[in-house]
């Protein structure tokens, strides 16, 4: 029988360069592959060096770095072999305008007497609740079993621009953490494939930790829009296994001086009522996040900057607060809702200035539910904590520490 290159010699069967693997063999490439898609990631944290201290926060530039905003919460989870209250939301929480060790949890570390009791900064610049649920959700298995307070800005709710019931397109902070399919966002018009890939990365850890290979060292770019804007430059010296300070403020510099001497103006916004508001069925499902992982939450509810507030819009305001309240009522949250602090302590709408966080930590921490709820608090002294001068800075953690429990 004729074979079928018996007329073509220089022909060889599938390629001179083919390799043809055996079932075994492919099995074997496979557990290769998973070994280095698992394993790289846990192996890059034993290398790359942070600066973790006392009031430690995320670097503003890695504001889109999930990957490390997880590595951030399982290191701020534990200190010293004893539990950490967590402090959980957006910018008025990680301190538009203030250094880290001046923002809420800053100011409560240093008031706080209980030498049982520290604070962590889980605050994520321009996160709102549709992605702060999930940030939680994918990113944040860490925060469970844990003590939270978690803040709640109804800024979120001053526009459908903001809450994100508007029907016309726009961009927003934080799309790959928000609902990629259900619940359906108007606003957001996002392509079917697009979608996909953003909900199946959730689960991929390689896929989050090449995103932070590429926010923290490449200026958010791909390796290929990086080199042509550094053409001269090699890609490995920019790794640098060195991530950006907690200090560096953002870009551009806020302009850290209260409302009134920038020359802001009141204003009335157009509230979006709590039962027609996606970014309140938002926050709901972050708290039900938290709970479900075992956590005991205590909210904390502005305190807005009610100075800017025309007259009626501030009635609305008010009706609003009391809605949030009697909600948690009905959940059994504790909360505290502060009375405005003083109109120069702010530097916008929501956010305060150093001494409004000192004065908000001092009436948080005199708040007779907050004392409640951090006395029965497991492993922590029965006796209940009481503001005094600061008690000075204790040793902190020097890097990153731990894994996710379970």
């Amino acid at each position: 029988m004729q074979q079928p290159n018996e007329h073509r010699p220089d022909v060889v069967p599938f390629g001179s360069n083919a390799v043809r693997l055996s079932p075994r063999q492919w099995l074997v490439a496979l557990a290769i592959i998973a070994a280095v898609l698992i394993g790289l990631p846990h192996a890059w944290e034993a290398v790359e060096r942070a600066n973790i201290d006392a009031d430690y926060r995320l670097p503003y530039r890695l504001s889109d770095d999930y990957w490390t905003f997880s590595r951030w919460a399982r290191a701020a989870a534990v200190e010293s072999g004893r539990p950490r209250t967590l402090v959980v939301g957006d910018s008025v929480v990680w301190g538009h305008y203030v250094s880290p060790s001046e923002t809420l949890s800053g100011h409560l570390n240093a008031c706080e007497t209980d030498a049982l009791v520290s604070y962590a900064n889980l605050g994520v610049d321009g996160i709102h609740p549709a992605a702060l649920a999930g940030l939680l959700e994918y990113y944040g298995r860490a925060v469970a079993g844990r003590d939270v307070i978690l803040h709640s800005n109804l800024l979120w709710l001053s526009s459908k621009r903001h809450d994100l019931s508007t029907r016309k397109e726009f961009a927003f902070n934080h799309p790959w953490l928000v609902p990629q399919f259900v619940p359906r966002i108007p606003c957001y018009r996002e392509s079917a494939d697009a979608r996909l890939a953003i909900a199946v990365g959730r689960h991929l850890g390689f896929l989050a930790w090449a995103d932070h290979v590429r926010i923290a060292y490449f200026d958010s770019k791909d390796l290929a829009s990086w080199s042509l804007e550094h053409p001269y430059d090699c890609p490995v010296d920019a790794v640098t296994l060195t991530l950006p300070s907690p200090d560096e403020p953002p870009t551009p510099l806020p302009d850290a001086r209260p409302w009134t001497a920038k020359g802001i103006q009141t204003f009335g916004p157009a509230w979006v009522p709590l039962d027609e508001s996606f970014q309140w069925a938002s926050f709901r499902a972050a708290v039900e996040v938290l709970r479900r992982r075992g956590c005991r939450v205590f909210v904390l509810v502005g305190p807005f900057n009610e100075h800017m507030l025309e007259d009626e819009s501030l009635r609305t305001y008010k009706r609003m607060t009391a809605e949030v309240a009697a909600w948690l009522e009905a959940e059994g949250i504790p909360y505290f809702v502060p009375a405005a602090l003083p109109s120069d302590l702010y530097a916008d709408a929501s956010h305060p200035l150093s001494e409004g966080y000192r004065l908000l930590a001092k009436r948080l921490l005199e708040d007779k539910a907050f004392r409640t709820f951090m006395r029965a608090s497991p492993g922590r002294n029965s006796k209940e904590s009481r503001v005094t001068e600061p008690r000075g800075t204790e040793p902190r953690p020097a890097g990153w520490h731990g894994h996710p429990e379970g």
